[in-house]
């Protein structure tokens, strides 16, 4: 099975190489775990080390707010944006109900207007990640469970088509309340801020990947200025 390295300092170890080329990997977790930041590191790093271009797709943060949270961890995205290596989509609330935005259309999400819009995204720089933030955002807007199901299905066989690798992310208060993009993806990724006495320990757990030998246990994570650090040879106690 070929991997697509994720560069994302310890991550690959715990992986065992790395995330399957062309599947949709979940990363969920609690408020401030590092969601975004890693998401971030895999885009940055697979240009810094394998020249792999990225999209972020975001439903959540704006372009400028994602410009300026992650150059504090490093992450120079306007940099790489005129280098045409990163291309931000930004369907952000805000946007998403401004005049000319395809997000949203009579309260429903128009699937086949954002599907056309990240394919031309992929082709203009030749991208071959994409992050998705955050997925959760698409299983809201439908009633029905088994329409909810029918989307993610086809929403993940399109961008699989479009030869991505690609990272969604989901909202998540616990190990407990698995989605059902968890039960659909190929792979599911935790992330923990749990509280130890006074402080918090961000942590991090490789739930699934189909096919692949990965590490089982919870393994220390950290944001730094350099961005996200995974320690893989240290479980954090359970």
């Amino acid at each position: 099975m070929e991997l697509t390295k994720t560069g994302v300092v310890g991550l690959d170890e715990l992986l065992g190489g790395g995330i399957p080329k062309g599947w949709t990997t979940i990363l969920s977790g609690e408020p401030g775990a590092g969601k975004t930041c890693l998401s971030i590191g895999y885009l940055v790093e697979g240009i810094r080390q394998y020249n792999e271009n990225g999209i972020f797709l975001s439903f959540n943060e704006s372009r400028k707010e994602l410009l300026l949270t992650q150059k504090s961890f490093g992450y120079n995205l306007e940099k790489y944006e005129k280098e045409q290596k990163i291309r931000i989509l930004d369907f952000s609330y805000g946007k998403a109900l401004g005049q000319g935005q395809i997000a949203l259309q009579q309260g429903k999400l128009d699937l086949p207007g954002l599907t056309k819009e990240l394919k031309t995204a992929i082709n203009d720089i030749n991208a071959t990640r994409l992050v998705i933030d955050p997925l959760t955002i698409i299983s809201l807007l439908f009633d029905d469970v088994r329409e909810v199901r029918y989307n993610f299905l086809r929403f993940f066989d399109v961008i699989r088509r479009f030869g991505v690798t690609s990272i969604a992310i989901t909202e998540s208060t616990g190990l407990t309340d698995y989605t059902i993009e968890d039960f659909l993806a190929s792979g599911v990724i935790h992330l923990y801020n749990e509280r130890t006495g006074s402080k918090r320990q961000r942590g991090i757990e490789i739930i699934k990947m189909r096919g692949i030998k990965h590490k089982r246990g919870v393994f220390p994570l950290s944001i730094t200025e350099k961005g996200v650090i995974i320690s893989p040879d240290v479980e954090l106690p359970s």
